[in-house]
């Protein structure tokens, strides 16, 4: 075990937090064991439940755990002396909301893993390690992933039955796969070198793979999972070169930039030497990066898969788009800012796509009547929303709004999945309506979700969403309008949503056997969310009068932004002023859900903007033939040269293969006669044989 941490150590020990990812990997073998022991299904929750839960209490405890190093070794002098638990408390929490700044990150070596080859790298430590990496960043997204999927966890206890309370098949085996996609997200997040962070990052392909495949009797849902996996690897693919590519600019020549001891891929080592890299070098590494994040949070080009991947079960589906697989890309690249950072044209980039992503996606969600895919599209668009963050040079702001976007996303997720527990799994909007009064505790829930999403004013999506549309219209006008006008998008479909589901006269679907409300192990996790959607935001604000200040008494910046410059994002430029496009987020906000209530207040059964929209709504519907077109263009052709491939193989190696075989084959057969198992002729043959060698004898004179 090595501890870098410049003589600052932590409250709690390094290697109590470095065991933070393994408790949901034990909840999954304590599951299998179960299994194993023929216990009964009912009751194999429990350990991922218990594993989750744990790693959530250590995150939250690392999140406050992160002091000065002068303060904290005080306090450790201080303990010795004996104090209470409510004091240490107070005094902890009073380091937590000090003034000054944290400690630097601590790198935390559980063991050198892969040696790079001869004696002399054994000699001079030249390892890749198995190391964790702590710092800012890394405590906020510990944070709301555990504590986020841990209320999906219990969440899903509920909903992975029957309405006789029976456990669904492949109960326990569901279970299993949560507990190893909460490992994954989380050995991805605290992983201290790139070779690390590429483990946690197929892991978590891999993860929702199963997960979404999980009813695999289902066509579509098997398809669905092959085509996320599918569509990842292309994203894979260039984030495996681009770590490939750093190692050799780093390393290569006749004197590299590594020093002997030195961890080539380790982030302190990137990070230190990356700067001494050629423009050209840093901005093909950085390309290459990206690639993988495209893929891994569904980003334009690479976001095809995420809205199939609805075929999972609903939790899964919150999990994915609200605390593992989506948010990865964004903590890749904020993690990686120093190397985006030094590339101009990289972040350009980013900014495009991120613009690109999220109009496209928008207009998509409003043409969807698939709850869960309206939900998908809306991830799509909030993630571009944080990619436009990132290209502006923003990385706090960006990863702030996954912060918030956490919570009110995993709300809404759950609330959809409440929904089709009640209605027998019918999520299309088209099929029901008026649930309000029969799900009255879904219908607040998801509506406080709603507004958070919409960005409504003062709660938790709206303080996020104004950091990266103000950071949009400091790097561009043009910028800046796209992200308003899709914010005002956003909140007309997420309400679009709302009222086609609650709102109008009672609709039922013909399959749905008496709905009702869900029970309460689905219902507390519910307002447990709902409570991140309305708070969490707080967390990135400072409550100060003057006038810069919204209402007031409010300015945008706050504790969570504080708290993320102690890491690898550093201290970004935030523009300042911008008041008044607070007030201006708010009214567009105001004015999406206005329209949306016009339009679809009543829920109507046939649809108004169908009908107003004509053939452009079409386009949306059909989702730009993206689908359709990437078939034509890639999946086809591929599948067709694949097909030539199997043909050379069968016809063309196999037959070569076959023709030589084809010799002794063929001799075999012509003398197959002779072996017939008649004891006389083989008597024969042995007369024959020997007189043909006395004629031979003979003929040569021997």
């Amino acid at each position: 075990m090595t501890l870098l941490a410049d003589a600052t150590t932590t409250i709690l020990p390094l290697r109590l937090y470095a065991t933070l990812p393994l408790w949901p990997l034990l909840g999954a073998l304590l599951v299998g064991l179960l299994v194993v022991l023929r216990r009964k299904a009912s009751a194999t929750h429990w350990p991922v439940v218990l594993g989750v839960a744990a790693s959530a209490t250590l995150a939250i405890v690392l999140f406050l755990d992160l002091p000065k190093s002068t303060t904290n070794a005080a306090l450790q002098e201080h303990w010795k002396s004996g104090v209470s638990a409510s004091q240490r408390a107070g005094e902890l929490y009073a380091v937590f909301t000090g003034g000054a700044s944290r400690a630097p990150a601590l790198t935390y070596t559980l063991y050198n893993w892969i040696s790079l080859g001869d004696q002399s790298s054994l000699c001079n430590q030249h390892w890749l390690a198995v190391n964790f990496y702590f710092d800012g960043l890394t405590a906020v997204m510990l944070l709301f992933v555990t504590v986020v999927s841990t209320i999906i966890v219990v969440y899903s206890i509920g909903y992975m039955r029957d309405h006789h309370g029976q456990p669904e098949r492949g109960y326990e085996r569901f279970f299993a796969f949560l507990g190893l996609f909460v490992f994954s997200m989380a050995t991805l997040v605290l992983s201290g070198n790139f070779i690390l962070l590429y483990l946690g990052w197929e892991l978590v392909g891999l993860c929702s793979y199963l997960l979404i495949g999980f009813y695999y009797p289902r066509p579509a849902a098997a398809a669905a999972a092959k085509k996320a996996f599918i569509v990842n690897r292309i994203g894979d693919l260039g984030f495996a070169l681009g770590i490939f590519t750093l190692y050799w600019f780093l390393t290569a020549g006749a004197d590299p930039l590594v020093q002997h001891g030195e961890n080539p891929l380790d982030y302190a080592t990137v990070f230190k030497y990356v700067g001494a890299l050629e423009p050209w070098q840093i901005t093909t590494v950085a390309l290459l990066l990206m690639c993988g994040a495209l893929g891994k949070s569904a980003q334009f080009p690479l976001h095809v898969w995420l809205p199939d991947a609805m075929e999972g079960p609903t939790p899964v589906s919150a999990l994915i788009h609200a605390a593992t697989m989506v948010t990865a890309g964004i903590y890749m690249i904020a993690r990686c800012t120093p190397i985006f950072g030094a590339s101009p044209l990289a972040l350009n980039v980013i900014l495009v796509l991120g613009l690109l992503g999220a109009v496209l996606t928008a207009t998509m969600a409003a043409a969807q009547y698939d709850m869960k895919r309206i939900l998908a599209y809306s991830t799509i668009s909030q993630l571009a929303f944080m990619f436009v963050g990132l290209g502006c040079r923003v990385p706090d702001s960006a990863v702030f709004h996954v912060f918030t976007h956490a919570w009110f996303k995993a709300l809404l997720f759950l609330g959809a999945g409440s929904v089709m527990h009640a209605l027998s799994g019918v999520i299309d909007l088209r099929r029901f309506s008026g649930l309000r009064d029969v799900l009255p505790q879904t219908c607040r829930t998801m509506l406080i979700g709603c507004l958070a999403l919409a960005g409504f004013p003062l709660l938790s999506g709206f303080w996020s969403k104004d950091e990266l549309v103000h950071a949009a219209f400091e790097r561009h006008p043009v910028a800046g309008l796209i992200l308003l006008a899709t914010a005002g998008l956003t909140a007309y479909y997420t309400f679009r949503m709302f009222f086609l589901c609650f709102h109008g006269e009672l609709r039922l679907p013909d399959d749905a056997a008496q709905p009702h409300e869900a029970p309460l192990v689905m219902i507390v996790p519910l307002w447990l969310l709902t409570l991140g959607a309305i708070f969490a935001g707080y967390l990135g604000v400072t409550f100060a009068a003057g006038g810069e200040s919204f209402l007031g008494f409010i300015r945008p910046h706050g504790l969570l932004h504080d708290y993320l410059h102690d890491s690898t994002i550093g201290t970004p430029e935030h523009g300042h002023g911008g008041l008044w496009l607070m007030y201006v987020s708010a009214l567009v906000a105001l004015g999406g859900i206005g329209l949306a209530w016009a339009r679809f207040g009543q829920a109507p059964e046939t649809d108004p903007d169908a009908r107003a929209l004509g053939g452009l709504w079409r386009l949306w519907h059909a989702k730009y033939y993206f689908d359709e077109i990437y078939d034509y263009a890639f999946v086809r052709p591929l599948r067709n040269l694949g097909r030539v491939f199997s043909a050379t193989d069968d016809y063309g190696l196999d037959g070569v293969i076959w023709l030589v075989a084809a010799v002794p084959r063929s001799l075999s057969f012509l003398l197959h006669f002779l072996q017939r198992g008649a004891l006389q002729g083989y008597a024969l043959g042995m007369v024959v044989g020997v007189a043909v060698l006395l004629l031979l004898w003979n003929l040569i004179g021997v």
